[in-house]
């Protein structure tokens, strides 16, 4: 174990994270914990008991060593906002939650949760350790509540700011500013977070991950403060200026959305394409099935006569795209059809940790073509890999009724819905130049006359639409890519190893 002496009676160990531990009178204090293996060395360096323990936030480096040794001889605090992500009841509450939509939960949050920590370092409060003033500042992002600590030691004003900053003016592990699959609520948090201590005139700044910043901390921090400034940037609008082109439809009695005599869009997600010639007339293949959409579906089928379900596929495994499909594939004479990638996450749950999966396995019939054609009745539909708000994505293109149609799923909406995309995150296995920039291009190449998108967005194809999602995309890459502390993206934001 690496143990540097930071000043007399300051010294940082370099465990599962940065432990710190600091002479406080006739006791020791550290700021987390890490495994805990650390402790051993505390007699050799001639430090008092250890007595308090204070963790910056609730990830699994920063205490997991907690959970074991039994009975403790120090008290353990933690920030109030943290509480939910510790305490084992809300551990137990959120991983109930986890289950039931899916979210992946391994990166971060403990097993079980750890009984008896005092939640009392309240943000912008202090805590006295004999004569030794500790202050607390909230520093969110790695967690909502998560806190930094300022001490005065042997002269120098010590900020321990847990992970709200690494060396180089980046942030440790990034993807955890991403606190939903689209906004830059995390990292607007994070900014605040980071503006709060820069004003502190620190003379060490003590991060959980890397090196400690000795050598002008403020200069650093205004230069992470832009840099996360950038990345709140990239994370809104995809295509500003462009004008969402919207198709009207008509409506059925029924309350679907009749886009041509051949395609419907129903519910929330689903689209019916109807097949109207040959042997297969009065076939239809149902794209994206989502189970919340089935009772629109029926109602649609008892409008139009004649016409029966006979295949149905999805664009991605997200659960309101693809848990409905096995319902449909229990009905008679109906086959489910998926394209390699989007069957990889959902033929055998457990495989990958991303969030938004089906509860139970989907297992398809056939199987797309990876990249090529895929000819059903009359249509012969274009198939290829379509990444963007999911790795795990594809994109189909036929002709109805004179258009060229692209069922595009959830990478890119008109203007006005969710800043122009599903969202961009690192769990949902996004991908900036493989994924959004390469399924733009495929686009403007294919040049579909309407995009049949997620969520009920049907609309005109523009170039400058997906021009300028190529140029934010090159964008929102940079600005990710500077946050990290190597430099690399594959190392340090994506989550998950590119598949086929």
């Amino acid at each position: 174990m690496v143990i540097d002496q930071l000043l007399p009676g300051l010294f940082r160990f370099e465990d599962t994270c940065n432990v710190y531990v600091f002479e406080c009178g006739d006791c020791s204090v550290a700021v987390d914990y890490g495994s805990g293996a650390w402790r051993s060395a505390l007699r050799g360096l001639g430090l008092p008991p250890l007595r308090h323990v204070y963790l910056t936030h609730h990830h699994v480096d920063q205490c997991d060593g907690l959970r074991r040794g039994g009975r403790r001889s120090f008290t353990v605090h933690a920030p109030p906002g943290e509480r939910n992500v510790i305490h084992p009841d809300g551990v137990r509450a959120v991983r109930r939650w986890i289950g039931k939509l899916g979210v992946p939960g391994s990166y971060s949050l403990l097993e079980r949760g750890l009984a008896g920590v005092r939640f009392d370092m309240i943000g912008f409060d202090d805590h006295f350790v004999g004569t030794r003033r500790v202050r607390f500042v909230e520093t969110p992002g790695h967690g909502r509540g998560a806190t930094s600590l300022v001490i005065d030691h042997h002269g120098k004003q010590v900020v321990f700011c847990g992970d709200a900053a690494h060396a180089g003016a980046t942030v440790h592990e990034p993807y955890m500013l991403e606190w939903d699959h689209w906004t830059g609520d995390g990292a607007v948090a994070a900014w605040r977070g980071v503006e709060r201590i820069e004003a502190l005139g620190i003379d060490l700044l003590c991060p959980s991950h890397g090196p400690v910043i000795a050598e002008r901390p403020g200069t650093m921090l205004r230069r992470l403060s832009r840099k996360l400034l950038e990345f709140i940037d990239v994370k809104g609008n995809i295509c500003p200026g462009e004008p969402d082109r919207y198709v009207e439809p008509q409506f059925t009695s029924s309350g679907a959305r009749r886009l041509g005599d051949h395609l419907y869009q129903f519910g929330i997600n689903g689209y019916l394409l109807v097949s109207g010639s040959g042997s297969g007339s009065g076939a239809a293949l149902v794209i994206d099935p989502y189970l919340s959409d089935m009772p629109r579906l029926d109602a649609l089928l008892a409008e139009l006569d004649g016409v029966r379900v006979t295949d149905v596929t999805a664009t991605h495994y997200h659960i309101d795209h693809i848990d409905a499909a096995p319902v449909l594939q229990r009905r008679k004479g109906v086959t489910l059809h998926l394209h390699p990638r989007v069957a990889e996450p959902v033929a055998r749950l457990g495989t990958h940790d991303v969030p938004w999966l089906p509860p139970r396995a989907i297992r398809p019939d056939a199987m797309l073509p990876s990249r090529g054609t895929w000819k059903w009745n009359e249509h012969r539909l274009r198939v290829a890999p379509f990444a963007g708000q999911t790795w795990w994505h594809c994109c189909l293109m036929t002709d109805v009724d004179g258009r060229r149609v692209l069922f595009g799923g959830d990478n890119f909406q008109p203007n006005s819905r969710w800043n122009g995309t599903g969202g961009f995150c690192a769990m949902n296995g996004c991908r900036f130049r493989e994924g959004f920039i390469r399924s733009a291009r495929l686009v403007l190449d294919w040049k579909p006359d309407l995009l049949a998108c997620g969520h009920g967005t049907y609309y005109r194809f523009a170039p400058s639409h997906f021009r300028k999602i190529i140029r934010w995309a090159e964008r929102a890459e940079r600005a990710t890519k500077a946050l990290c502390p190597t430099g690399s993206l594959e190392r340090d934001y994506y989550l998950h190893p590119r598949s086929a």
